[in-house]
């Protein structure tokens, strides 16, 4: 049977993440800095009564920090009991997948390696298959 991932965009590139680790996404309302963190993150919103910590999603993949305002687009996702906005740069579509679209053997570019270890066939393209939990630091999660 085919699993659900939402095809999105991060510095330019599409990635695929399974919707089964997505909360929601959201515009972020309002972006408040952290003072001397780790530059993987991009501040603090609220969303529903909670305090989610924002990822700048693009740092992670290429040490270029984006700067993300009111408004930016977040994909909510639930880490070790955690939620976290994963920054993105837009959001295309859900779509369905079947395991054996999913290909290992394929070894994205350097700056990807680290968050993706999966590539999928999406319609003619091939697309990187982003583990969200890799993109959080361990000490993010522990601050959490």
């Amino acid at each position: 049977m085919p699993s659900l991932f939402l095809i999105a965009h991060i510095h330019g590139c599409r990635v695929a993440i399974n919707s089964d680790q997505i909360e929601s996404i959201v515009h972020v309302p309002d972006v408040i800095p952290v003072p001397h963190c780790d530059p993987r993150v991009a501040g603090l919103f609220a969303l529903r009564s909670r305090v989610l910590t924002l990822i700048d999603s693009q740092y992670v993949v290429t040490g270029e920090r984006r700067t993300l305002q009111r408004g930016c687009l977040a994909v909510v996702v639930e880490i070790a009991g955690h939620y976290f906005g994963l920054a993105v740069d837009k959001v295309e579509d859900v779509v369905p997948l079947s395991a054996e679209k999913i290909q290992q053997c394929i070894q994205p570019d350097s700056h990807w390696q680290s968050v993706v270890s999966e590539t999928v066939e999406v319609g003619e393209q091939l697309v990187m298959i982003l583990d969200p939990a890799k993109l959080v630091s361990r000490e993010q999660l522990m601050a959490a």
